[in-house]
């Protein structure tokens, strides 16, 4: 522990440029201080401010604090430092993988969530006696869809351990001190001074059985540092590329309804379809195949004759109404391109790994997709009204029959899965979508434009002079220096709103991919590198936004997204480098799409079917060569 503290307390903001294994933030004003931050494991999370403050939210949705499984046990977190305010007190932070140090007038924190139980762990060093009060709101709150709020609290103090018990959950606060403690409390609020100490530690669980073990945790979280490796001239490449996969790896959750993916925080902190697949085609590349089998099974346990659901909640999950456009519907089930996707990344997984669905299961889910096809045509219709739906929801309502999206993936899935199927459905697909000079978004009984970008999805998966030059005649509309904006400016749906204008770092790697297989190297490197100015200029250095305004580079939304950090290693591996997710084959490797002003890319500790490779490419030249299993581990010690 006191290793990370001393590494950390010799950090300063420069280091974001040199160090890859940290993210530092200095304390330049007092605002600038209360920006979200995160430490997450497998079983819980805990959400403050930059400055290790949080307050309680009144979002029905909001999942601040410290939250294991779907129970809120710290609604807020405050105090004082020799009677100076923890805010005012707070002077740096510092982000390591699976840790949070924080740097105050007189007093080092360093905040972990343990992997072997999910405990809460707050260390506090002073080598100058500090004089510390903390103040604990307890939360005793249940996760959306729930509303449930306890209604009464017990609390009983024993030593220096606090038992908080409610009908919705029990707290235990343990204080470990090498000081003078006092410990009170009043209604549902926890009150710590600790005073003459030069070591102390809070422990924060559901039990007073808890795991104090950092060693573990941190092994669990630097795992992501031993495969996959990514080695080019550009620093901040490297850096990002690491840190979006261990996104990618904390973001995976174990949660009393199964496991898998959480989509974002601290709004979207539970499990979505189509979040959770996007994700999953980049978790197989760096070597988390297993977490995206644990991602399928919980959709497809939870799925309806093939249906693969939207949206699971923490809490009763049946109950998870919510209205667009004034229409209500339960979100479990609602859309289409959950289903497709995961049969995608059903194919990814067999490719990378191995799938343990058997053909009846695939069969439910393709049964499902083709009673979506109401004429019998082979391409797919949406249907509002029955929440067959693909994306964006705030306009789905308008967006009934044939999309541009949804049958630019079910192409893709009858490529895989129906093949003798696939050229008849595509030649129908492109003579519908790409024989005009208009953006074709959907087809009812007519064709729509709506130029947004929903049309970058098909050239993910098709090359096609026509798709290519529909990107180009996109670009003037939608490119920002930060971003593709989901709705180009010269659509008359465009006002900046939700998916209406704003900046999707998901949809700007969709551009990525389909600009890089269509033949438009620059403009997909262009794109690529604003997920690294993102990252860089981050409230929460390192993190990547679920949006960003459309008229400046202002980040909105969650401040954590896994999407966002999934499609940079999805753009980067399978645009760039040709490593593509579904069908990528050692011996079949190619790749020309490396930008000019890098010399070479190395990939170290590729894996691909329980099998190492190291990458290399430079302008005239590649190669792929397996590696011993012995190499790669020595080269981890």
């Amino acid at each position: 522990m006191r290793d990370l503290i001393e590494e950390a307390r010799n950090l300063d903001w420069d280091d974001n440029y040199t160090d890859i294994r940290h993210w530092i933030k200095v304390k330049n004003n007092a605002m600038d201080s209360f920006n979200y931050s995160m430490v997450k494991g497998s079983k819980a999370h805990f959400i403050s401010y930059i400055n290790g403050v949080i307050y309680r939210s009144d979002m029905h949705r909001s999942r601040t604090g410290y939250w294991k499984n779907d129970v809120n046990h710290l609604a807020s977190v405050d105090g004082y430092i020799n009677n100076k305010s923890m805010g005012d007190a707070f002077l740096k932070y510092v982000r390591g993988l699976g840790y949070i140090y924080r740097e105050y007038l007189n007093l080092e924190r360093l905040d972990y969530i343990s992997e072997n139980d999910g405990s809460l762990h707050i260390q506090l060093i002073s080598d100058y006696k500090a004089k510390v009060r903390l103040k604990f709101e307890i939360g005793h709150t249940r996760a959306w869809p729930s509303c449930d709020v306890f209604n009464k609290i017990d609390v009983k103090i024993a030593k220096n351990t606090v038992y908080i018990s409610s009908n919705i959950s029990k707290t235990v606060i343990n204080v470990l001190c090498s000081g003078n403690t006092k410990i009170d409390s009043y209604n549902n609020f926890v009150y710590i001074d600790i005073e003459s100490f030069s070591d102390a530690e809070i422990i924060v669980s559901d039990s007073d059985v808890y795991s104090d073990d950092i060693d573990d945790t941190l092994n669990y979280h630097n795992i992501i540092e031993k495969t996959v490796i990514l080695e080019t001239p550009d620093f901040e490449f490297n850096k990002l590329f690491l840190w979006a996969k261990h996104d990618i790896l904390e973001f995976y959750s174990e949660t009393k309804n199964g496991s898998g993916w959480f989509a974002g925080f601290p709004v979207y902190s539970w499990f979505f379809g189509r979040d959770g697949l996007w994700m999953a085609l980049a978790a197989n590349q760096i070597g988390l195949t297993e977490l995206t089998l644990k991602h399928m099974r919980l959709l497809f346990k939870y799925s309806d004759k093939g249906r693969i659901p939207h949206e699971i909640g923490l809490g009763n999950i049946m109950d998870q109404n919510y209205s667009i456009n004034n229409t209500k519907f339960n979100t479990m089930y609602m859309s289409i391109d959950s289903s497709l996707l995961w049969l995608l990344v059903n194919e990814s997984v067999k490719n990378w790994y191995k799938s343990d669905f058997d053909d009846n299961d695939i069969k439910n889910v393709l049964d499902f997709l083709y009673s979506c096809d109401s004429d019998n045509d082979l391409l797919l219709e949406n249907d509002f009204m029955k929440g067959l739906i693909g994306w964006p929801e705030t306009w789905a309502n308008i967006r009934n029959g044939k999309t541009v999206d949804i049958n630019a993936l079910w192409i893709e899935v009858l490529k895989y899965y129906r093949n003798d199927e696939y050229d008849y459905a595509l030649k129908r697909y492109v003579s519908l979508f790409f024989n005009e000079y208009m953006s074709i978004d959907f087809i009812d009984s007519k064709a729509h434009e709506i130029k947004s970008a929903m049309q970058f999805v098909p050239g993910i998966f098709l090359m096609d002079q026509r798709i290519s030059k529909r990107l180009r005649d996109l670009i003037p509309g939608m490119f920002t220096p930060w971003g593709l904006r989901s709705m180009s400016v010269y659509d008359e749906m465009y006002d900046g709103g939700y998916h209406t204008g704003t900046v999707w770092p998901l949809m700007t790697g969709w551009f990525v991919l389909s600009a890089y297989n269509n033949g438009l190297k620059d403009e997909a490197f262009n794109a690529l590198k604003t997920f690294v100015n993102a990252a860089f200029s981050a409230n929460d250095p390192g993190r990547i936004n679920e949006t960003y305004d459309p008229v400046s580079f202002t980040p909105t939304g969650q401040f954590a997204q896994g999407w966002s950090s999934s499609m940079f290693v999805l753009s980067l591996m399978q645009g760039m480098l040709n490593i593509n997710s579904l069908d990528f084959k050692p011996e079949n490797f190619e790749c020309k799409n490396i930008p000019e002003s890098w010399d070479y890319v190395k990939i170290h500790n590729l894996i691909w079917r329980d099998k190492f490779y190291d990458v290399y490419i430079n302008h005239d030249y590649h190669s792929i060569i397996e590696i011993k299993m012995s190499d790669v581990n020595e080269d981890n010690r």
